[in-house]
């Protein structure tokens, strides 16, 4: 059976902790499945996550769980490939990149940077980062919510 490394947006790991909490444990117990998640979007949940315990503030569980999928890039390489079809801007003046016109932060370009250098799978919900990294990475190394959902069960991953 293949193996399959996902790399998850901050949208996905809500949706999951909403909707099928369980698919983390399970992911997590099955050998030819696993996910990561950027330093950035570590950092971002992490914001969210903090509650207080006899007054101390303390990261939730279902956060700490995400602490061995974390990954940390210092660069990218896409702009230095050629890639077809593919038109990548940076405007320094206000920090945001273009891929023929979608507009993305440092942040999103980011996962598309590890993506394509890791070969792992974007699942994200975001439209502009989707048709982004479809450009650079193609159609089917980028899933949104539902699509990571029934790929999942294909790996025999119970999702409630």
């Amino acid at each position: 059976m293949e193996h399959k490394e996902y790399l998850l947006d901050a949208n996905i790991i809500i949706k999951l902790w909403k909707k099928c909490p369980q698919v983390i444990d399970a992911i997590e117990s099955t050998e030819n499945v696993d996910f990561k998640i950027s330093k950035h979007i570590a950092e971002e949940l992490s914001t969210k996550e903090f509650k207080e315990f006899n007054g101390v503030p303390v990261l939730t569980n279902k956060f700490l769980k995400l602490l061995n999928h974390v990954i940390e890039r210092s660069s990218c390489s896409i702009q230095e490939n050629l890639v077809p079809n593919a038109d990548i801007r940076y405007d320094y003046k206000k920090n945001i990149y273009y891929i023929n016109e979608n507009k993305l932060s440092k942040n999103d370009y980011e996962l598309i940077c590890i993506c394509n250098d890791e070969k792992y799978v974007l699942v994200t919900d975001d439209k502009k980062i989707q048709r982004g990294a479809k450009i650079i990475l193609g159609n089917i190394s980028v899933l949104n919510f539902d699509e990571f959902i029934e790929e999942l069960k294909g790996f025999n991953i119970f999702i409630e």
